[in-house]
């Protein structure tokens, strides 16, 4: 009787412990909340940059995909972008973004998947993503290297403590990726290869509190670009 009631208990754990993992918010969606953030764009062949940007969460909508009707969290940046997220037992998805608020929606053709669950460390999966950070600037104009390619991702640690300029946190989620795509420019510049290398974190209850990503190229003209992203206060 004993052996039993103990698997018992040991199930019951296991089965809380699983469902735990979902039931912890690591991309808070529901309540209205700020995340302001400290932005540095690191070049190796261009000047640093430092910029502030601020994500506001807004009240729950209904978009339609097809025939589908999908309750989505709209979330606005300061420069009028909204991008709109779902949640489903699959895991956190985006959906759609509008560029102004006064543009149309426009649907991801298929939508990117943020965070898969379960959030077990080792989960994996690919998400579009498009370079950005490869830059060189001109007297006349700003030549920049983009082009689309799919990121591969892995839920990597569920454990990581994090400290950044709102604070420390304890058990972060962290989601490393990587990617490689060419860029193929004018006949000065030929093909580039260029490998991509991200990390993100995520704390419980808050979201995304850091980023980091490198965009490294074969080129000596555009040599390597990385960003780091940072919370600086969230309400």
């Amino acid at each position: 009787m004993n052996f039993i009631l103990t698997c018992a208990f040991v199930l019951l754990s296991f089965l809380a412990i699983s469902c735990g993992e979902n039931r912890t918010d690591y991309f808070p969606l529901k309540n209205k909340k700020l995340w302001a953030y400290n932005i540095q764009i690191i070049p190796s062949e261009e000047d640093k940059i430092n910029y502030k940007k601020t994500n506001f969460s807004l009240e729950k909508q209904i978009i339609e995909r097809g025939k589908t009707k999908i309750d989505v969290y709209p979330v606005i940046r300061e420069n009028e972008t909204v991008y709109y997220y779902s949640r489903n037992k699959d895991g956190i998805f985006r959906e759609a973004v509008q560029f102004k608020q006064s543009k149309p929606l426009s649907l991801e053709e298929k939508k990117k998947t943020v965070l898969k669950f379960p959030l077990q460390v080792g989960n994996k999966w690919s998400a579009p993503s498009k370079t950005y950070l490869i830059l060189r600037r001109y007297a006349y104009f700003d030549y920049r290297a983009n082009t689309n390619f799919l990121l591969n991702l892995e839920l990597t640690s569920n454990t990581a403590t994090v400290k950044v300029p709102a604070g420390t946190f304890r058990n972060c989620l962290k989601v490393e990726g990587y990617g490689e795509t060419t860029f193929i420019g004018d006949r000065e510049i030929g093909s580039i290869k260029i490998t991509i290398k991200t990390s993100d974190w995520y704390a419980p209850n808050v979201g995304l509190i850091k980023s980091v990503r490198v965009e490294g190229t074969d080129s000596d003209l555009f040599g390597t670009s990385e960003m780091i992203q940072e919370l600086e206060d969230f309400k």
